[in-house]
C-alpha cells in the first residue's frame, strides 16, 4: 500500500528552518500502530495523518515518535499548505477534524491559520526555584508575572523570562523537566520574553518537549496559542494580532503570526522539502 509523503518545514518559506512535519495523505487504510510506527520512523516532532471525515472536511491525526497526542499546531500549517499547494483544497476555509474539536482553517495568501480550542486555564503549584532549576537559569531571570498552564488544544507551562540573553543561556535540565511536566499534567515547558531578536516579533520563546520524545520543539504552533491566551488573560497584549519568534537557539527559526479575539488563531508559511510516497 503506498500513500503520499511529504516533509514540510512549517513556520518558514525557507528549507532547513521552521519545524518540520511530516504529512502523510490518504491514510485511513492505516491502524493506529502503522501510524504510530510511521511516525518513530521518521522522527520528527510530529507526523499528521489525513483522513476523511464524517464531521468535518478532513480528520488529521498527529502522531509524535512516542505518542498521539490531540493536536499539533506546526504539522496542521504543514498538512494544508500541501493541500492547498497541491490543489486538494477547493476553497479557502475548510474545517478539520481532531481529537481536541472540530477546528476552522483558513488559507490567507502564502499563510494557513487555524482555529484553536477554547483556552483552559489550569493553576500549578511548583515553586520559582524548582522551574529556575530544570531551565538552567537563575531564579531572579524569572520576570514577576504569572506561571500559568493553558492549552488551545495541549497543555503548554508559561514560564515568563525578564531577558534574550536568559533565554539564550539556558542550560535545561530534560530529565527535570519531564519529571514536572508528568507532576503537573502538563507536555510543554513554554518559557518566553518580550525581548526579541526580530523588531517586527512581540515575544521570543522556546518549547522543551521530552515528554513527548522531543528536547527542544524548533517552532510550536498549539504553544504559542496557549501563550496568546495567556497574555490576553493578563492584559499583556498590545494588540489583538502580533507575531512571535521561536527557533532561533538551535538554527531553525520561525515566525509564527498569532491573532487573539473571540477565538486564538495561530498561522504561518511552509516549504515542502521532500515529495513521495510512503510504502507500508
Amino acid at each position: 500500500m503506498k500513500m503520499p509523503f511529504y516533509v514540510v518545514n512549517a513556520f518558514t518559506d525557507k528549507p532547513f528552518k521552521g519545524n518540520p512535519a511530516g504529512v502523510v495523505l490518504e491514510a485511513d487504510e492505516l491502524s493506529d500502530e502503522t501510524m504510530q510506527k510511521i511516525a518513530a520512523e521518521l522522527k520528527f516532532s510530529e507526523t499528521a495523518f489525513v483522513m476523511n471525515s464524517q464531521k468535518a472536511d478532513y480528520m488529521v491525526r498527529f502522531f509524535t515518535p512516542e505518542k498521539e497526542v490531540d493536536l499539533c499546531g506546526h504539522a496542521t500549517i504543514a498538512t494544508f499548505h500541501v493541500m492547498n499547494k497541491e490543489g486538494i483544497l477547493r476553497k479557502n476555509e475548510v474545517k478539520m477534524e481532531t481529537k481536541a474539536g472540530i477546528l476552522d482553517i483558513e488559507i490567507k495568501g502564502e499563510e494557513v491559520f487555524m482555529e484553536q480550542a477554547k483556552p483552559v486555564f489550569k493553576e500549578i503549584k511548583i515553586s520559582t526555584e524548582r522551574i529556575a532549576k530544570a531551565l538552567g537559569i537563575d531564579k531572579r531571570e524569572m520576570a514577576d508575572l504569572p506561571i500559568e498552564a493553558v492549552s488551545t488544544g495541549l497543555f503548554s507551562l508559561n514560564i515568563p523570562i525578564k531577558s534574550l540573553q536568559a533565554m539564550q543561556n539556558m542550560k535545561p535540565n530534560f530529565d527535570i523537566i519531564k519529571e514536572i511536566c508528568i507532576e503537573i499534567d502538563v507536555g510543554l515547558f513554554f518559557p518566553f520574553t518580550f525581548e526579541t531578536v526580530n523588531k517586527d516579533c512581540f515575544v521570543h520563546a522556546r518549547c522543551f518537549a521530552p515528554l513527548y520524545g522531543i528536547n527542544e520543539d524548533p517552532v510550536t504552533g498549539t504553544a504559542n496559542g496557549a501563550l496568546g491566551a495567556y497574555l490576553a488573560k493578563h492584559g499583556l497584549l498590545k494588540n489583538k494580532t502580533y507575531k512571535a519568534e521561536q527557533g532561533c537557539e538551535i538554527g531553525r527559526e520561525g515566525i509564527v503570526s498569532v491573532e487573539v479575539n473571540e477565538k486564538v488563531k495561530i498561522g504561518g508559511k511552509a516549504c515542502i522539502t521532500v515529495k513521495g510516497k510512503i510504502e507500508v
